[in-house]
């Protein structure tokens, strides 16, 4: 099942679907003849997450998959609590976070690259505006920032309003340190939701609304804008061929951490999801393979 389809079922359908992989062990122990391996953290990564945890089982039933993305800060605490195999992260992991992971532990989290993304800027389908600049993108979400009304940057005269996730997604950090710059905080009011379908359905809703997630929860019922690095560069959407090439500038690596390199199962399912096969099944999710 795609990202896309996924998003059709709605929140409720979503959160069904992630309890139906939900199983009672965790911690990659086996039960028997039965595996579990437990993963946590980015809401990103959620679907992808879910549609690999699909594949894999079905090929290898002896191994159950227990999926859950809130957030990439939910995997850390997962990972520091010993209740997850794989903590999905959608931003490399803060010093902090290795530190107090592997004082938790006693072993350091080992990071893997397993994809790539690129974060669309989100609008409503009837904003006359069509793309930015980085440094326009800094004005309108950056604490201090002199752009509050779309007349500003050639829209129409409506005060701009912001949507954005909460502080424990690795979006929200991701995006903070790419577009307002590193320590710079978000402007007062900018609305934090608890996932990215919430942030693009505000965007649909909302004739002057914006808002940023992950380039697969596009839909057709909201827009999107092209990005130029610079004040009147070439500006381009969000897709795998721009976020491959380098030239869409709010692009990023996706991860998976694990506790030390991984063994038995769980290395084997890392492998699958590296592979062929787990690499396509990222890329119908809307996200860049590694090749």
């Amino acid at each position: 099942m795609t990202r896309n389809q996924l998003l059709k079922l709605g929140a409720k359908g979503a959160l069904t679907l992630g309890i139906a992989f939900s199983f009672t062990s965790c911690g990659g122990g086996g039960n028997g003849d039965t595996t579990t391996i437990d993963v946590n953290g980015s809401d990103t990564m959620l679907q992808v997450g879910l549609a690999w945890a699909e594949a894999y089982q079905a090929a290898h039933p002896e191994v159950l998959i227990n999926v859950n993305g809130e957030g990439t800060g939910t995997g850390v605490t997962a990972m520091i609590n010993g209740t997850t195999d794989f903590a999905q992260a959608s931003r490399p992991l803060k010093e902090k976070e290795v530190a107090d992971i592997t004082k938790a532990r006693g072993t350091a989290p080992v990071e893997h690259v397993v994809g790539y993304d690129g974060i669309a800027v989100f609008i409503h389908p009837s904003n006359s505006v069509k793309s930015l600049s980085i440094p326009q993108l800094k004005e309108i979400w950056a604490e201090g920032g002199s752009i509050n009304n779309w007349n500003q940057v050639g829209g129409s005269d409506a005060e701009i309003q912001r949507f954005g996730r909460s502080n424990s997604s690795g979006t929200y950090g991701f995006f903070q340190s790419a577009v307002c710059g590193k320590g710079v905080e978000y402007k007062p009011g900018t609305g934090a939701q608890p996932g990215s379908t919430a942030v693009v359905h505000l965007c649909e809703s909302t004739e002057s609304g914006i808002g940023y997630s992950g380039m697969g929860y596009k839909n057709d019922k909201v827009g999107w804008l092209a990005v130029s690095k610079t004040e009147g560069g070439q500006a381009f959407e969000p897709s795998n061929e721009s976020v491959a090439s380098g030239d869409y500038p709010i692009a990023r690596s996706l991860y998976i951490y694990t506790l030390g390199e991984p063994t038995g199962a769980v290395k084997e399912y890392m492998d699958w999801i590296k592979g062929a096969e787990g690499q396509e099944i990222l890329a119908g999710e809307d996200f860049v393979p590694l090749n």
